[in-house]
C-alpha cells in the first residue's frame, strides 16, 4: 500500500480539467487495477459530497469495479440511493478523481459490496515532485527534436540520461548551441520500449557540464515537459514503474 495523501476533493478550473483528464479506456483500466493491486484506500463521497464511506477497490472488470461495502448499512443505503459519487483515491501518490452516477449492492466472492460502472474519463492530480529514473547506456532512450522554434534548426536525435513525468536529461556537447537555458522545442518524440510514442513540449531549464574520462566536454541539459497530456503522463509513469521493478530483479 503506498503512503497515505489526503483524499479531498479537488476542484478543477477549465485549464486543469483538460489538462488533467484522461479518456483512454486502456489507461483508466490501467490505473484503476494498480490501486486495486496496491489496495490503496478510496474515498468515495455521497449525499452531493457532504458524506462519504472510506472503502478499497476489490477488482476491476471490462465495464466496471467492485469497491467494498461500509461497515454502517445506513452509509450503504445512502451511496446506493445517491444518483452522483465522486470517487477519490491515489496512483503512485498522485490523486486519481472521478464522478460516477450510481452504485449497485452486490454480492462479491461471497461478501457485499458495490459495482459502479467504469468512467469515461478520470482526472489524475500530479505531484510537482518526481521520481527520476536514470536510463540505460546500453538500450538508451532517445529524445527527437523536431526542427523548431528555428527553420535552421534541423532534427536533432539526443541521448536521454534521465527521465520522469516532470522532464528529461538529454546528453549533449558543445556543438549542441540550441539547447540553451530558455529554449523551448515544440513536438519533441520519445519512443517507449513496448508503450509507445508520446509526443509534447520540452523547455530547456539549465546546463550542467559533466566529468568525462574521454576528455571530451558532455553536458546535461535538464529540460521540463510542457502541457504533457493524461495519457503520455500515464505511459511515462508505466515506464517508469516498470524499469524499477526491472532493476529490482536484477
Amino acid at each position: 500500500m503506498e503512503k497515505d495523501i489526503p483524499l479531498k476533493i479537488e476542484v478543477l478550473s477549465k485549464e486543469k480539467d483538460e489538462k488533467l483528464r484522461i479518456s483512454s479506456q486502456k489507461e483508466i483500466k490501467f490505473v484503476m487495477q494498480y490501486i486495486a493491486d496496491r489496495g490503496n484506500r478510496v474515498a468515495l463521497y455521497y449525499d452531493k459530497e457532504k458524506d462519504f464511506i472510506l472503502t478499497t477497490l476489490l477488482a476491476v472488470g471490462d465495464t466496471g469495479f467492485w469497491l467494498e461495502q461500509s461497515r454502517n448499512n445506513t452509509d450503504n443505503r445512502c451511496v446506493a440511493e445517491s444518483n452522483q459519487l465522486i470517487f477519490v483515491s491515489s496512483h503512485l501518490q498522485n490523486k486519481v478523481q472521478f464522478t460516477v452516477n450510481q452504485a449497485n449492492s452486490v454480492m462479491y466472492q461471497g461478501l457485499p459490496a458495490f459495482y459502479l460502472p467504469l468512467p469515461d474519463s478520470i482526472y489524475r492530480l500530479q505531484r510537482r515532485d518526481y521520481y527520476r529514473l536514470a536510463t540505460t547506456m546500453t538500450d538508451p532512450l532517445h529524445c527527437v527534436i523536431a526542427g523548431k522554434p528555428s527553420p535552421d534548426i534541423k532534427p536533432r536525435e539526443f541521448i536521454i540520461m534521465d527521465i520522469s513525468c516532470g522532464g528529461v536529461g538529454l546528453t549533449c556537447t558543445e556543438t549542441d548551441v540550441e539547447l540553451t537555458p530558455g529554449q523551448s522545442f515544440p513536438d519533441c518524440r520519445i519512443e517507449l520500449p513496448e508503450l509507445g510514442m508520446i509526443r509534447g513540449t520540452i523547455e530547456v531549464k539549465n546546463l550542467v557540464t559533466l566529468p568525462s574520462k574521454s576528455g571530451n566536454t558532455l553536458k546535461r541539459a535538464g529540460c521540463e515537459f510542457k502541457n504533457l497530456d493524461g495519457a503520455s503522463i500515464i505511459l511515462l509513469q508505466r515506464y517508469v514503474t516498470n524499469m524499477q521493478r526491472t532493476k529490482t530483479k536484477i
